[in-house]
């Protein structure tokens, strides 16, 4: 069916770079100046079919911001830490984007109202194949957050990833 597929394309969209793509680069190719706010934008949308089904409210209400980065490494990074915040949000919950910068960092937060992560999965949740959940196995490999943890540390960023009883926060911050 047309959902099928636009499905399966969602997931390829959070899949298409290959982890020993970035591990194996050791330093940050291709940078350019773009609107990461645009950036954003999109792949919210890129992931429409997967929000909606579950009825999530995204709130990207956020001011237009420029960055220096790689645009294709950068773009997986919001892909994976947005579909995961749809992943483990609860139906008819929102997803909140902000970004904010300081005169040396470019800040995005990516937070959701989903269960809290435990402790001692927080360490552990960018390392390779970590999947805290079983249940969940079946949604991948959990591959996302090392990517994403890889492509930030290339670009000289950190993310860091705070979690309560009440919401689930991964913020990213970028040199500028």
């Amino acid at each position: 069916s047309d959902l099928d597929e636009s499905t399966r394309l969602a997931d390829m969209a959070t899949n298409v770079l290959d982890l020993t793509k970035v591990e194996n680069q050791s330093i940050l190719t291709n940078v350019t100046s773009f609107n990461v706010s645009e950036q954003i934008r999109t792949c919210v949308l890129l992931l429409e079919k997967k929000w909606t089904r579950k009825e999530i409210v995204i709130n990207v209400d956020f001011e237009e911001h420029q960055i220096k980065a790689n645009e294709e490494l950068l773009k997986q990074v919001w892909i994976n830490l947005i579909d995961n915040a749809i992943k483990f949000a609860p139906i008819k919950s929102e997803v909140e984007v902000t970004i904010s910068t300081t005169s040396q960092t470019t800040i995005v937060s990516i937070k959701n109202s989903g269960e809290k992560i435990a402790n001692e999965n927080l360490m552990r949740i960018f390392s390779k194949f970590y999947q805290c959940d079983t249940s969940h196995s079946h949604e991948g490999t959990g591959v996302g957050l090392a990517i994403v943890k890889r492509i930030v540390d290339l670009h000289d960023g950190t993310i860091s990833v705070k979690s309560s009883e009440r919401e689930t926060d991964f913020i990213v911050y970028l040199p500028n």
